[in-house]
């Protein structure tokens, strides 16, 4: 079998997708020497397809449409995407401006036999971006009335259509915007297909161990080792030609005598792996995992092996896992996959895990199995070269055997699309991650070992926030909450309370659930005498119970009983110190009687764990009823478990809401300012006052009016305008803080304070002369707001404690763009200053509603206008009704070339396309 590569012109800009039936397509610009291949794709067109496939019914000859096209995309009259798939070109969406307004006409044609695959939707979803990257706000389609499936398209795709009937067809209108609506819809397909696509990697029928040696300490021998242990289900075909037989299998030389197969795992050195790779391409491999290091983590010559081996299986439609890892598991007994080289086996349960380290892998797989947390699937991604956490959470989302994910990362490869599809996934299913390297010293660590790095603490706390991912300190705390989601239900709210006999411990798990934001709660009355009167010589029946060393494995059980279902808390640590009224034997069996679930129980069950004080006590879940019960060695483990967790079930429980669209005359407005200010100066910098008063101006975000003065007597003039009281500052935009250089004047009454003041202030030595009069608004509490741009997470909208302290007492929050309402309430609800708010100590609340609208505006801005490198506005001074922004700086930067992060596409080679 010959490899399938694309053949023809290598276009500019590659996205690799996925289309519905997990089949890799390739989507690019159309260029003048794709004439040939388009006319043909027309042309093969029967006369019914054609009338289907097309919208426009005026556009029956290819030749034609086709070269009435090409001229056009030059002078960006016109846009057009081409889908291929193994080569042969399947699709083509165009888009010609009408000259209308910001108008274009949309066509779509697909290939025979290709209709059912989402080629289309795929190609108006790029199309669009493109399109209204260059200013183009709505689609305008032909359609006859009778075309069913053209009206399908585009309602599918979640755009808002206007339908205008004529005679014998009808005029659809849409806006081009990815709004909420039509991200979802996107994420919805990726989801489906990428799902296919992992389960087809994870359910192989047929596995090819290429470099299987005979040495039990090699990872291939370890591999096929693991296989057989697991009992898979489908056939092993290790690949070694120096032997005749492994592990009593019989050894084939090359991939080439054993193809086609479902996955190929790849335990050959770094040296033989593209050359390998490339003999799975010509055999029909499916799916790939790369074993061996020494790639992109290890510097440029390495990324560009890494990169050409993605290339090659690409082109071949092979999904790719690693290189620089552990392997991939999957414990579904009809599957039974273990194709690691791991030395612990990969026990079964319902967890979903990816660990980006093979090291880290084998600890969390040791460990798990210490800790009873069974898994449905593992994934070591190594170096991610193309399947990523994206896909495991996507995956998670569509399997039902997976009730939990867990991730250890070192990097995010498109953090904009894991909040997305994360955010997605948690509002059914818990996300659990860890990340390293989000220390400076640990950034530098992850860069030379799986070739990748987080980007900052904030970032990260930003991303994991909004979309409700848990995120966790360490290994351990990764794992112990994983098993606390999956054998237990999540928690109603933050009470939790503690049994214990003995008050030593009771006392620090105490302690450690203030630490982590919950709260102990307070018995009845009556809840308190029922404890009493089934221990009588308890040492405290209020939280938290200490029933004493003397209670015996009966009481205790009744008296967790008791708790559990008074209804009066939301979680429960159970503790456990070896004394001899109470052995560990006796402690399970109370568990086991205590939660056990009766038909007419009219409390929900309680978030139960246990604590074991004693070396020798099992690390396992204890069965207790329908669930298992995690077990930790201190209550310092089971309150950090617990803490994040409530915290989860809390963002779970709250409604969603959507991120409002800022129309598309916002958007002109924007468009308008940066096109006229770059053109000016390409390189970027910052906006002068009027243009920065406009930019914000254009997304509802108002500056304190000013007047721009050369002299001390315009100033004069300004003021007079403007009514005293006034404020006198350095006009200069690239002073950052005018307070650093003496460059405020404040209170100014009257022409001879504002003569006086204007004339110190000239006599400061400026890149670029003059002042700014402006009107001094009414005392409140002032805070800073802005954007600034993440190298890996992208725009980031932070609000925080401002004016002349804001850097040195440091009380900010950060949210990823876009932001809902909910979000940017959150964002200020986090600031240690917040209560100032809220009528701190007698003071009058204040308008906490105007600053969520402003940092909700400043995201959409944000997200609209990608060359805003960053946004300062300080002093926002809050009052009791409305916000005044005092001070703003706008920096701008040449726009970035990168794919648009929320389209669909699959993890591109460096070198190759985007």
């Amino acid at each position: 079998m010959t490899a399938r590569i694309e053949q023809g012109v290598q276009g500019p800009g590659w996205e690799d997708v996925l289309l519905r039936d997990g089949t890799i397509a390739r989507v690019r610009d159309a260029v003048a020497a794709d004439r040939d291949r388009l006319v043909r794709l027309h042309d093969a067109c029967s006369e019914g397809d054609r009338r289907e496939g097309f919208f426009h019914v005026g556009h029956h000859d290819g030749a034609h449409f086709v070269d009435s096209l090409l001229p056009r995309l030059t002078s960006e009259e016109a846009f057009a995407k081409l889908a291929t798939v193994d080569g042969h070109v399947v699709g083509l969406a165009t888009a010609m401006k009408t000259g209308r307004d910001e108008e274009a006409e949309l066509d779509l044609v697909v290939a025979e036999g290709h209709a059912q695959r989402g080629v289309a939707t795929l190609l108006l979803e790029h199309l669009a971006v493109a399109a209204a990257g260059s200013g183009v706000t709505d689609f305008v389609a032909y359609v006859m009335a009778d075309n069913a499936a053209a009206f399908d398209v585009i309602r599918h795709s979640g755009f808002e259509i206007t339908s205008i009937p004529h005679e014998e067809t009808v005029e659809l209108r849409f806006p081009v915007r990815l709004t909420d609506r039509v991200l979802e819809a996107m994420i919805s397909r990726e989801q489906r297909a990428d799902a296919d696509s992992l389960r087809a990697l994870l359910r192989p029928r047929s596995v090819a161990v290429i470099g299987a040696s005979r040495r039990v300490d090699h990872a291939g021998h370890q591999v096929v080792r693991n296989l057989l242990r697991a009992g898979f289900t489908g056939t092993i075909h290790p690949v070694n030609p120096h032997s005749d037989y492994l592990l009593g299998l019989s050894c084939r030389s090359s991939i080439r005598e054993v193809a086609p197969v479902d996955l190929a795992i790849l335990a050959v050195p770094a040296a033989e792996v593209l050359g390998v790779v490339r003999d799975c391409a010509d055999s029909g491999v499916r799916n790939l995992v790369i074993l061996a290091s020494g790639f992109a983590e290890e510097g440029p010559e390495g990324r560009r092996v890494q990169d050409e081996a993605l290339v090659v299986a690409r082109r071949a439609g092979m999904r790719l896992v690693g290189p620089n890892c552990l392997g991939i598991a999957n414990t579904d007994p009809d599957v039974r996959l273990n194709a690691t080289f791991s030395p612990t086996s990969v026990v079964r349960g319902r967890v979903a895990m990816m660990a980006q380290s093979g090291a880290v892998g084998i600890a969390a797989l040791q460990r798990a199995d210490e800790l009873g947390v069974g898994l449905s699937a593992f994934i070591s991604s190594g170096n991610k070269a193309d399947v990523s956490a994206n896909d495991l959470l996507m995956y998670a989302a569509e399997d039902d055997a997976s009730d939990v994910v867990a991730l250890y990362l070192e990097s995010f490869g498109n953090p904009r699309k894991f909040s997305r599809v994360a955010r997605r996934l948690a509002v059914r299913k818990p996300v659990v991650a860890l990340v390293g390297g989000s220390s400076r010293t640990g950034r530098q660590a992850a860069v030379g070992h799986t070739a990748a790095a987080v980007t900052s603490a904030s970032g990260v706390e930003a991303l994991f926030r909004q979309c409700g991912v848990i995120g966790v300190d360490g290994l351990e705390q990764l794992l112990q909450t994983t098993s606390v989601l999956a054998n237990q239900p999540l928690p109603g709210g933050r009470r939790v309370g503690i049994v214990s006999n003995a008050g030593g411990p009771a006392i620090l798990a105490a302690d450690a659930c203030e630490r982590a934001g919950l709260q102990l709660t307070t018995l009845s009355a009556e809840t308190m005498a029922r404890i009493r009167e089934t221990v009588p010589d308890a040492s405290s029946v209020q939280m938290p119970v200490d029933l004493g060393s003397g209670v015996a494995g009966e009481a205790y059980s009744e008296v967790v009983s008791t708790i559990a279902r008074s209804g009066e808390v939301d979680m429960l640590i159970v503790l456990s110190t070896a004394l001899p009224a109470l052995s560990y034997a006796s402690f399970a069996r109370a568990l086991r009687t205590a939660l056990r679930r009766t038909p007419g129980d009219a409390v929900a069950p309680v978030t139960t764990v246990a604590v074991v004080l004693d070396q020798r006590g099992p690390s396992r879940p204890i069965h207790a009823g329908s669930r298992h019960v995690p077990v930790f060695a201190f209550p310092e483990d089971a309150a950090r478990a617990l803490g994040p967790i409530a915290t989860y079930a809390k963002w779970r429980a709250e409604p969603r809401q959507a991120v409002a669209d800022a129309g598309s005359g916002s958007r002109v407005a924007a468009r308008d300012v940066i096109t006229r200010t770059s053109a000016a100066a390409p390189e970027g910098g910052r906006l002068a006052e009027p243009d920065v008063r406009q930019l914000l101006g254009a997304y509802g975000i108002e500056v304190v009016p000013s007047v721009l003065a050369a002299d001390a007597e315009a100033s004069v003039d300004a003021a007079e305008s403007l009514g005293c009281p006034v404020a006198v500052k350095i006009a200069d935009p690239d002073i950052v803080h005018r307070t650093d250089v003496g460059g405020v004047r404040v209170g100014l009454n009257g022409p001879d304070e504002v003569r006086s003041a204007a004339q110190e202030l000239l006599r400061t030595p400026t890149e670029h002369p003059g002042l700014l009069v402006q009107r001094q608004v009414a005392e409140g509490v002032e805070l800073i707001a802005g954007v600034m741009q993440d190298e890996v997470f992208g725009p980031l909208v932070m609000v925080g404690y401002g004016g002349t302290y804001t850097e040195l007492i440091d009380d900010r929050s950060f949210r990823l763009t876009p932001l809902s309402r909910a979000d940017a309430a959150a964002a200020l609800g986090e600031l240690r200053t917040a209560p100032l708010l809220s009528g701190y100590r007698g003071a009058p609340r204040l308008d906490t509603a105007a600053v969520e609208r402003l940092l909700v505006c400043l995201g959409r801005l944000a997200d609209d206008v990608p060359e805003v490198a960053e946004i300062d506005l300080n002093p926002v001074i809050v009052h009791e009704r409305g916000v005044s922004v005092v001070d703003a700086k706008v920096r701008l930067r040449p726009l970035p070339q990168a794919p648009d992060p929320d389209l669909r596409n699959l993890r591109p080679p460096a070198g190759e396309g985007s």
